[in-house]
């Protein structure tokens, strides 16, 4: 399982996106990790997703783990997955899937 250590609270995040979006998919990759770049591009990708979800969700006072604002924790989903595709080899996906943002 993909660990968070210094934002344990982004797992929450996730597993609520990941079960909300029924990303099964996304689940096994954040149950059994990284495996690949395919993997990686798809997890990256999803967390972009997460990102609009959580801005959406504001927007719309939608409530997400007792909050209808959840947007200050993007600064630590950011710390998160950009220590996480270091630490895995797969941070130059991480800015590949950024830079389509922009």
């Amino acid at each position: 399982m993909i660990q968070f250590k210094r934002y344990p609270h982004i797992a929450d995040l996730l597993e609520y996106y990941i079960d909300s979006k029924k990303r099964n998919d996304i689940g096994e990759i954040y149950k059994n990790g990284i495996k690949n770049e395919e993997d990686a591009e798809l997890f990256c990708k999803f967390i972009w997703d997460v990102v609009e979800s959580i801005h959406s969700d504001s927007e719309l006072e939608v409530l997400v783990l007792g909050n209808t604002d959840n947007t200050d924790m993007l600064s630590d989903l950011a710390y998160e997955i950009t220590n996480h595709m270091k630490q895995t080899g797969y941070y130059s996906i991480w800015e590949t899937t950024l830079d389509q943002q922009e």
